[in-house]
């Protein structure tokens, strides 16, 4: 069986899975992967793997992709594998597909500058050669949009891809974003092994199943200081045959000039938007937020009045507008006499489960808590993150118990 048999095969299996579990109330996001498979030839030379497919329009919904001809109109089928293995085939106003005006997205002229200082600089204009992708092709707004359980749900395929594709090299966008998501998931799911270790600004490399990998910043918004970093440390990481034994310290050391442009742009960054984070943190309406969230979660409400709702019958979740606006996990009956601070094996369950997303645990009156502003930039996407969060904490706690 050649590749091309073989990513029918997958790419039948897949879009069966993404269907069923897209076509869910709780779900219902538009899916689709992003180079044109079709294309690929025996073992390509580079796979780019991203989160997932960003949408800087929202979510689209499933069923709302089945029926627009944008997306269903390829061989005048609903989605099927075709269109799966078709990748991001949606037509542009020109009438040419997505993936084929791939070479105007923001992020590709960046892509290709990060490689310039490699061979893979001009592999990448061969659609034969490489595969682009997502570790979930479900579509949001922002990385940050797609919930670990679709992640853990999804993920398996891609992996698949991976295995049919073998490909030479493998680069993850989003760096220690992408990473750490990985390495938590592969702790908690157990669906793979992962580790990874830092080399320099936001670039690390690591071990996935057994398959070397490197994981670099999206290219799509970096500064030319971070770009030409990360364009010197490739040719040093590319084609590594021992992970182990890559030397980071020699790495660092040949590329001190372009680290040190980078760390002295970040420095300078963060020094001179002091001021303005300050006065953005000010101007979140956090009513609104409160609002936008109280009215679209589905939880029963324990106490009214402070926004506190039952995760279960043990434990329940609060959200408040004071002290900067943030949601706090805690015992229902923590305000009655009878309680009592148990610190046993289901809250050290649910501290690990917070943890990992980002709250901060404590032994006292919260069993965790996290603030309005870790959850986004703006008004819409905090609210919406919070919600996306709190429906995967609910989840997550009653699986346990």
């Amino acid at each position: 069986m050649n590749i091309q048999e073989e990513l029918e095969k997958w790419a039948e299996i897949t879009v069966k899975a993404y269907h069923n579990i897209a076509k869910r109330e709780d779900v219902n996001i538009a899916y689709y992967t992003q180079s044109d498979l079709s294309l690929l030839g025996e073992m390509p030379e580079l796979m780019i793997v991203g989160i997932n497919p960003g949408n800087p329009y929202g979510i689209t919904p499933y069923t709302e992709q089945c029926k627009n001809e944008n997306w269903s109109y390829l061989y005048n089928n609903p989605l099927d594998k075709n269109h799966l293995w078709k990748g991001n085939y949606c037509k542009q106003e020109d009438g040419t597909s997505s993936w084929n005006n791939h070479r105007k997205w923001r992020y590709w002229s960046g892509l290709k500058n990060c490689l310039s200082h490699t061979m893979l600089s001009t592999v990448i204009d061969d659609d034969s050669k490489i595969i682009v992708t997502n570790a979930s092709f479900f579509s949001t707004k922002t990385a940050d949009g797609i919930s670990e359980s679709l992640l853990t749900e999804t993920i398996p395929y891609t992996l698949d891809l991976i295995n049919i594709a073998t490909p030479k090299n493998m680069i993850f966008l989003s760096g220690k974003k992408c990473f750490e998501r990985l390495f938590r998931l592969s702790k908690s799911s157990k669906l793979f092994q992962f580790e990874y270790k830092h080399i320099c600004g936001n670039i690390f490399v690591g071990i996935l199943n057994k398959k070397y990998c490197i994981g670099i910043p999206h290219p799509a918004y970096k500064t030319n200081e971070e770009i030409e970093l990360v364009a010197s440390v490739l040719p040093l990481l590319l084609n590594v045959s021992n992970y182990d034994n890559i030397d980071v310290e020699f790495i660092r050391k040949e590329c001190a000039e372009q680290i040190k442009k980078y760390e002295d742009r970040i420095f300078n960054h963060k020094k001179s938007n002091n001021k303005q984070v300050k006065r953005h943190v000010k101007i979140l309406n956090m009513k609104r937020i409160l609002q936008q969230v109280t009215s679209s979660i589905n939880l029963t409400v324990y106490q009214d009045k402070n926004h506190r709702y039952k995760i279960n019958e043990i434990y329940g979740i609060q959200i408040t507008d004071s002290r900067g606006g943030y949601i706090g996990i805690r015992h229902i009956i923590y305000d009655s006499k009878d309680y009592e601070n148990i610190q046993d094996n289901d809250v050290l369950v649910i501290k690990k489960i917070l943890r990992e997303r980002g709250f901060k645990t404590t032994e006292k009156a919260w069993i965790g808590t996290k603030h309005f502003k870790d959850f986004g930039e703006n008004d819409n996407e905090i609210a919406m993150n919070i919600v996306s969060e709190i429906n995967e904490i609910v989840k997550l706690v009653r699986n346990n118990q």
